[in-house]
């Protein structure tokens, strides 16, 4: 197995939480991720366990997704005889743009309308006597 970082969106929305044998809930879903260097993209096939499934459950199509896990290749023939390769990822940590932007938004303090800061975020009007 290869470890792997893969980011891309959504082709459709993630399959409803299902519980394995063990209670743990899972889902799979279908990233389509862009290649750098080309024009085509690549489908990789992903399952998630716990509560990364329950965040990625949440989604819906074309939302952003990244995942981090075991990545495996794998074959097989389609109706018509031709042999086809895929990419399916084992997620062990994913990031999704709603966490982005909830952490984004609770990082940052929240200037009062008196407090002036310069461009590094320093307080200008301290209690400092200079």
């Amino acid at each position: 197995m290869i470890d792997a970082l893969i980011s891309g969106k959504l082709i459709k929305a993630p399959q409803p939480l299902k519980l394995s044998r063990n209670g743990i809930p899972y889902c799979n879903f279908m990233l389509r991720v862009n290649q750098q260097d080309s024009d085509e993209t690549l489908l990789c096939s992903g399952i998630a366990f716990g509560e990364h499934a329950e965040k990625i459950a949440r989604l819906g199509k074309d939302d952003p997704l990244s995942v981090v896990g075991s990545l495996k290749l794998s074959y097989w023939i389609d109706n018509e005889g031709y042999q086809k390769s895929g990419l399916n990822i084992t997620v062990s940590n994913c990031l999704t743009a709603y966490e982005v932007k909830k952490r984004r938004g609770t990082d940052k303090p929240k200037p009062s309308a008196q407090t002036q800061y310069d461009d590094q975020g320093y307080d200008f009007n301290d209690d400092i006597p200079i």
